[in-house]
């Protein structure tokens, strides 16, 4: 079924919190929407098996079903609309949304079977490959890694001038300390977890994720778990405000990772949830990018560079997953960084 834009604002505004048709038609952006409209769509997307009608009559409510909300692609212009309105209600922490991603397959078997081809064909070619190749490319990565999850946090080093820093120990001219720091500390944090692959390949810990974390946060900002309250630039979600769930839920992250046999589903896990779980005081996206990339890598996967990765692409998919507990916004992310690998290092 094909969804229309109408659809995907009703879709996006069950999933942001409402129920029933009543709650959608008080919204503005079905200001002045005929009811039967309204519910011709609820309708389509109960037969497409994008929603569940519960109760009857005037009692009747609607839930996206859970496969659905962690499989729904958001084109960026209506998420983008969505996420600039300003009468968005605030939306707390959802302790029920880590059991349901762990009750389904994050790829479908499609997606599986070409990323599963993506990592042979990798493989292969690095099998037959010399060590000082396969130790340059690692290194490409690592530059290129560090480069684009600094660029997300608004660091303007450029690609060469990382480059230059990683390789030859010289810092760019105009830039920060802080800038240079950050790009420093990516390839830290990605030397650590090159140097111990067994964290990442067999079972995760939550002291691996804090360890992770203090190589990106050394000279930055404080590490440690969170003590207080933080605010989300640009949404209404707002995170647990107390650093004792918060150490219970990283527990619980680590475990539906664990328990995860997909290492896909691991690795885009710990690339969304570590966002939403916002258990540090700050560097919480950038330790999920890297313990993404660490798990892939561990387990001889593709690389997660991000290099082909628009910079408001990838801040929409994460604000997706924040407000709308969808997953796939992110997972065109993986899927792309996945082609893109195909192509620039397979073609």
């Amino acid at each position: 079924m094909g969804i229309t834009s109408r659809q995907y604002q009703i879709l996006i505004s069950l999933a942001a919190g409402g129920r029933s048709l009543s709650d959608l038609l008080a919204l503005p952006a079905f200001a002045g929407m005929a009811r039967r409209t309204l519910q011709r769509d609820l309708g389509a997307l109960v037969d497409a098996d994008r929603l569940e009608r519960h109760g009857e009559a005037r009692s009747v409510t609607y839930s996206l079903i859970p496969s659905a909300a962690s499989d729904l692609v958001v084109p960026p212009r209506i998420l983008d609309a969505h996420l600039s309105s300003e009468n968005r209600s605030a939306i707390r922490y959802d302790f029920d949304r880590l059991e349901r991603l762990a009750s389904v397959e994050l790829f479908s078997p499609s997606e599986q079977m070409e990323l599963r081809r993506i990592d042979r064909a990798l493989a292969e070619k690095l099998a037959g490959a010399p060590e000082g190749l396969v130790r340059r490319e690692r290194e490409r990565i690592t530059i290129e890694l560090s480069w684009k999850s600094s660029q997300f946090e608004g660091n303007t080093y450029t690609l060469l001038e990382t480059e230059t820093l990683l390789k030859d120990g010289i810092p760019a001219r105009g830039k920060s300390q802080e800038e240079t720091r950050m790009v420093l500390n990516h390839k830290r944090a990605l030397d650590f977890a090159d140097e111990h692959p067994s964290l990442f390949a067999g079972r995760l810990e939550p002291q691996t994720i804090i360890e992770l974390h203090r190589h990106l946060a050394d000279g930055l900002f404080d590490t440690g778990l969170r003590e207080y309250g933080v605010g989300i630039t640009g949404s209404v979600y707002q995170p647990l405000d107390n650093r004792f769930p918060l150490g219970e839920e990283l527990e619980r992250l680590c475990d539906v990772i664990n328990r995860k046999t997909s290492v896909y589903d691991k690795a885009l896990l710990a690339f969304t949830y570590l966002c939403y779980l916002q258990a540090f005081n700050d560097g919480n996206k950038r330790t999920g990018r890297i313990l993404a990339d660490a798990i892939l890598h561990a387990h001889g996967s593709f690389p997660l560079s991000l290099r082909a990765v628009d910079v408001e692409t990838y801040k929409l998919a994460v604000l997706a997953f924040y407000e709308l507990g969808t997953l796939d916004n992110a997972k065109e992310v993986f899927l792309a960084q996945a082609r893109f690998v195909a192509a620039r290092y397979l073609g």
